[in-house]
């Protein structure tokens, strides 16, 4: 019978040196399984293959030995069960992730999640060469997350609290860039030598250092005939939003400039590396509110509304806002100021200035914190 080998690698389906015998790629992401999924895998190793398994270097799990008459059974018998085969060819492939900050003493960011997010939006995509995703969740970068075509670290933007530091000296000790020093009863922090790890935020007993998680981008990767590391374009991403800009205006620029068979980073050098800042450059926000010296992400007028309506109008705002991200409230003089700042900051949100106006309302600036 006739067999279409480059459809079947394509859904995952790679060929054995063994006639008419299948390595199954299935699709794990950001290494997880369940234990009930790993109990199919293994049953279905055992039924269609020859009883093992393969763990790949990217995460992934492989049933091999799968017979050609058995493909659509085992396929059709692990998707029933929650498990789903991977892909080949040229696609973006399953995202890897390291375990991030719900499990990690040292992550930054919820690594798992953002793989999940990455994978719904990008998982399968077709493009001129296979496209590979790694999710590391801090500068540790345990997932070597550079070796990608797109590589995403977790970060943290920190800033110094006075008002609760009691200068014991411990972040000076963490900091292992020494990019923290004392100076009589004040803390300087070099951005230039700070590395975003976040030490400084978690050794702190006293909470006087606030970290905002943030993530490091970089672009064309490569780990195998060709060995380069992924390059940062742009300075720390405070947002998801714009991370997914940059994803999209990164994807579209290889499928622009990319030929059949090229690696995202061979496009990216055909093309010239200011030719590809310059496209993503694109992804930034442009023309951002600057008040009282911040950025505003978003800005709403509550003057014409009372209390208690105005701390729920705000607070519906942020809740849709990312963590992090400034939000400037305009409100009237008198209830709205004595008690949105005070309802918000028992939110746990950051309040960074309230201003008078001179017509009798106030410019509150709040950044966003991540639920406790």
């Amino acid at each position: 019978m006739d067999v279409d080998y480059k459809a079947l690698k394509n859904g995952g389906f790679m060929r054995q040196k063994q006639k008419n015998r299948f390595s199954l790629r299935l699709k794990v992401v950001g290494g997880n399984l369940t234990a009930e999924q790993i109990v199919v895998i293994a049953g279905a190793a055992k039924k269609y293959g020859d009883g093992h398994v393969h763990l790949t270097s990217r995460q992934g799990v492989e049933i091999p030995f799968v017979r050609l008459e058995d493909v659509e059974a085992i396929k059709t018998e692990l998707a029933e069960n929650g498990v789903l085969t991977g892909v080949c060819g040229p696609r973006v492939r399953t995202v890897t992730a390291c375990q991030g900050d719900a499990v990690c003493p040292s992550g930054c960011i919820d690594t798992y999640t953002l793989a999940c997010e990455i994978s719904d939006r990008y998982f399968g995509r077709e493009l001129p060469h296979k496209f590979k995703f790694g999710v590391t969740g801090c500068v540790n970068n345990c997932l070597k997350a550079e070796e990608n075509d797109l590589g995403v670290k977790g970060a943290y933007l920190v800033e110094w609290k006075k008002e609760t530091c009691t200068f014991c000296g411990v972040c000076l000790k963490a900091c292992r860039e020494g990019a923290i020093t004392q100076e009589a009863a004040s803390l300087t922090l070099n951005k230039d030598t700070c590395n975003n790890c976040g030490r400084c935020v978690k050794s702190c007993p006293f909470d006087a250092w606030k970290g905002r998680p943030g993530y490091i981008l970089s672009f064309g990767g490569t780990f195998g005939n060709l060995i380069a590391k992924g390059e940062e374009v742009f300075p720390v991403i405070e947002d998801k939003k714009t991370l997914f800009r940059a994803a999209d205006t990164a994807l579209d620029f290889f499928e622009k400039y990319g030929k059949a068979g090229e690696r995202f980073r061979a496009a990216i050098e055909r093309a010239g590396w200011d030719t590809f800042k310059e496209e993503m450059q694109k992804a930034l926000p442009k023309d951002r509110l600057t008040m009282d010296g911040f950025e505003i992400d978003t800005a709403i007028d509550i003057t014409g509304l009372v209390c208690p309506v105005t701390f729920v109008k705000a607070k519906a705002v942020l809740d849709e806002m990312e963590t992090g991200q400034v939000l400037s409230i305009r409100m009237n003089d008198g209830e709205p100021v004595r008690n949105v700042p005070r309802s918000l900051k028992d939110e746990g949100h950051q309040i960074l200035k309230l201003t008078g106006n001179n017509d009798g309302t106030y410019n509150l600036i709040v950044r966003k914190e991540e639920e406790p």
